[in-house]
């Protein structure tokens, strides 16, 4: 179907209007430093248009497929928000595809369907051109029996402030493999919203953080187990230093009847500098009795016996935490089936 751009964008900044700019008591930015939020985000004046009733009206059907009525979060919000250009693409039943995705402008929106039992590969990459605020939305459906890897491993920019949203919803026997590595230097967040709604779904998630300076990197993550049986992992790994900050904020809801669930969460972080720091906050909702559901955190410095004992063999210490640096990260993607994901995740870690 094709999309009313004009209707979408007025129904989404009425929201963003309704919510308002996030406060530090808002659970969903409870970590993030909500002042470098730019005014470009705040209510539009009515010659914009958002106080056209008519238009907004004609986006019912539409407002409902990307849940515009109910968000609460303004990053998924601000790309429908912003116009930005609606990229749809279908993925045939049974294919195998491998694509790259670029937003052109600021404002990027893109809607994929995996179709049943296709194998599809998508890799995210960053446009570099300066702006005050950069924010992607993609609505991702996965049917039944499909497999999708998305992933980036972008490298180190100056961009100021950026958001990427991810709205996935996974139908039985389905599998998602989401992995990043991140080191920009500025300020981004990462928002996902999962349900698995048939049984056999699993998603896996899995991210990166090497970062320095003042950067700071914010995940939010909401995984509902909407259906029995269904599979969730969330593993992150973090190499701070300077004045660098992670958050990451893990929400698992587990319903009502949904049996034999099976959910992990582990945060492993390494403070490389003495003002580098990093904020843990695991949710369980759990509805159900039959799951097992798991979290963990840990926080430290890098092993002062093995940094010993590579030393005390000739190694200078600076090869010697790098050496240690890279089997810390490179642990996280082993796991990952070979493909490009894999592949492209790994010749980055290489070349840190």
């Amino acid at each position: 179907m094709s999309y009313n751009n004009t209707a979408l964008a007025q129904a989404a900044q009425a929201r963003i209007n309704a919510l308002g700019i996030p406060k530090r008591n808002n659970e969903l930015w409870s970590f993030f430093p909500v002042n470098k939020i730019p005014s470009v985000v705040s209510a539009e004046s009515a010659a914009n248009g958002t106080a056209d009733s008519a238009a907004a009206e004609g986006c019912t059907v539409e407002c409902a497929d990307f849940g515009i009525a109910a968000e609460t979060d303004i990053a998924a919000l601000l790309p429908i928000a912003k116009s930005a250009p609606i990229m749809k693409k279908d993925f045939a039943a049974g294919e195998t595809e491998m694509g790259l995705i670029k937003s052109r402008a600021d404002f990027g929106h893109s809607v994929f369907k995996i179709q049943k039992n296709a194998k599809v590969s998508l890799e995210i990459l960053d446009n570099k051109v300066e702006h005050e605020i950069a924010a992607e939305r993609f609505d991702i459906n996965v049917e039944e029996g499909a497999e999708l890897e998305i992933f980036f491993a972008n490298p180190a920019n100056e961009l100021p402030l950026q958001f990427r949203h991810f709205a996935i919803k996974q139908a039985a026997k389905s599998t998602v493999h989401f992995s990043n590595i991140l080191q920009d230097a500025g300020i981004g967040r990462i928002s996902i919203d999962v349900d698995l709604n048939g049984e056999g779904a699993n998603f896996d998630y899995r991210s990166l953080s090497v970062l320095k300076g003042t950067a700071s990197k914010h995940q939010r993550l909401t995984i509902r187990h909407n259906a029995p049986n269904t599979v969730s992992t969330q593993f992150a790994r973090n190499l701070l230093d300077e004045k660098s900050y992670v958050s990451y904020d893990g929400s698992v809801i587990v319903g009502n009847g949904c049996s034999q669930v099976n959910s992990s969460q582990l945060v492993n972080s390494i403070l490389l500098g003495d003002e580098s720091s990093v904020s843990v906050k695991p949710v369980l909702k759990i509805y159900h009795d039959d799951v097992e559901c798991t979290h963990g955190n840990t926080c430290g410095e890098l092993d002062a016996d093995q940094m010993f004992y590579l030393t005390s063999r000739g190694i200078p210490a600076e090869t010697a935490k790098k050496m240690l640096m890279k089997s810390f990260a490179k642990e996280l993607f082993l796991p990952l089936n070979d493909g490009p994901a894999k592949k492209r995740l790994l010749q980055v870690l290489a070349s840190l």
